[in-house]
């Protein structure tokens, strides 16, 4: 039997909580009765903590889920699996009973199939800028970069490199639209996005705008975690960190790996340089 559940981790060697980032996609418990809540809620204070009350008083436990809102909505969504043991919360009352609330409206419930549920209801996937997403799993993003290099590793890096960059290109052209960084501690905050983003935790160490130069640190990046190849293999990432900085710097730079986990360092380090 497998339990989907929230996780919270405590890493001793980090003097700060670490928290996972779970994204709703599923959850499977064959010994409870698990249903999918989605509905808009009122965006005022106090809305969100009537909802969750509403559940505990009657005995449910909210497992996970995510809430949306823009403080220029009046409305926010707000999705999550709940679970309850009393085999009188059907699908139709668990809904009758959400839309009692004057903050909740458009309510929609959906049942477990023999204890495993989807969320079925909630798409597309948007990062909180509007634009469009997908989620991919880390292992089977990996296999897919891994089957560019194949054939030739060589030209495998520096396709997988340019697609970083493109990417990275399209992506900062339009957030740098809506904030472009003054500041190094600007910039530093923004490249943060990495860790919101689940490709690793990105810092950056060293900024020379006028020289278009700059130095980055990478932990736990996504394609280089776990390996021992005896090479550098962060190629979308560094790619896509050229990206980012042709981009800011508004002319093309290159980047460079210095330093890979898969070589057996700390870290990877990241110089980038016209």
């Amino acid at each position: 039997m497998m339990v989907m559940f929230i996780r919270r981790t405590f890493l001793s060697e980090s003097p700060s909580l670490s928290r996972n980032k779970d994204v709703m996609i599923f959850h499977y418990d064959p010994k409870q009765k698990v249903y999918l809540v989605s509905l808009h809620l009122e965006n005022e204070p106090g809305a969100l903590g009537n909802l969750a009350n509403m559940f505990a008083v009657r005995g449910m436990n909210i497992l996970e889920g995510f809430f949306g809102g823009m403080s220029s909505e009046p409305k926010a969504t707000v999705s999550f699996f709940v679970e309850t043991t009393n085999q009188r919360m059907d699908e139709s009352w668990l809904k009758d009973f959400v839309e009692s609330s004057v903050y909740a409206s458009d309510v929609e419930v959906k049942p477990g199939v023999d204890g495993f549920i989807a969320d079925s209801v909630n798409f597309p996937l948007t990062w909180n800028t509007g634009d469009r997403a997908v989620l991919m799993q880390m292992a089977s993003l990996r296999s897919m970069l891994d089957a560019v290099m194949a054939t030739d590793r060589d030209e495998g890096a520096r396709t997988i490199y340019d697609q970083g960059f493109s990417y990275a290109q399209a992506t900062y052209e339009r957030l740098f639209s809506t904030y472009r960084p003054k500041t190094r501690a600007g910039l530093a905050e923004m490249l943060k996005i990495f860790s919101a983003t689940g490709w690793g935790r990105l810092e950056l160490s060293g900024l020379d705008p006028e020289h278009k130069r700059a130095k980055l640190k990478l932990e736990e990046g996504f394609e280089c975690t776990g390996r021992n190849t005896g090479k550098t293999e962060s190629n979308f990432i560094r790619g896509h960190l050229a990206g980012v900085l042709s981009t800011y710097f508004g002319s093309e730079v290159k980047a460079v790996e210095t330093r890979c986990i898969s070589k057996g360092d700390s870290h990877c380090e990241f110089e980038i340089s016209p």
